[in-house]
């Protein structure tokens, strides 16, 4: 039952890699030898660059969790529903089902608690919490 959970966690983490990378063409040399990292050597000095993806990333993880905490609902749901009557399925799915629900306060409250450290510390170059969703093209 592990090697399924670990697989589905390994296949939602790669599909959803990408499904929200996008392309990009960076220019990496050796900043030290007067070249630029990421889009300038000015947005790297300034630390601009490394807040862009940590936002990025910050926000594929919580993608991939929200995933899963939507899937342990659902998969709750069903053993409730399909457990008929059996006391020990019943807990089983209760578990289960509140094991989604602090998988879900702790994403809200990690994204809040991250949002607020950053705007004291970092400003708006690092918002974590503008939301970007993709669109199709």
């Amino acid at each position: 039952m592990k090697k399924k959970s670990a697989l589905l966690s390994l296949s939602l983490f790669i599909s959803n890699f990408f499904l929200f990378a996008k392309n990009s063409f960076a220019e990496l040399s050796n900043p030290v030898v007067e070249g630029s990292l990421g889009s300038g050597s000015s947005e790297a000095a300034e630390g601009t660059t490394f807040a862009t993806y940590f936002v990025f990333f910050w926000n594929a993880l919580i993608s991939i969790g929200a995933i899963m905490v939507l899937i342990f609902f659902i998969w709750g749901a069903i053993e409730w529903i399909s457990s008929g009557g059996d006391k020990g399925k019943v807990e089983n799915a209760r578990n289960r089902i509140t094991q989604a629900v602090i998988g879900l306060i702790i994403l809200v409250g990690s994204y809040a608690i991250i949002g607020f450290i950053s705007e004291i510390f970092f400003g708006e170059a690092f918002n974590v919490l503008q939301i970007s969703i993709p669109e199709a093209v």
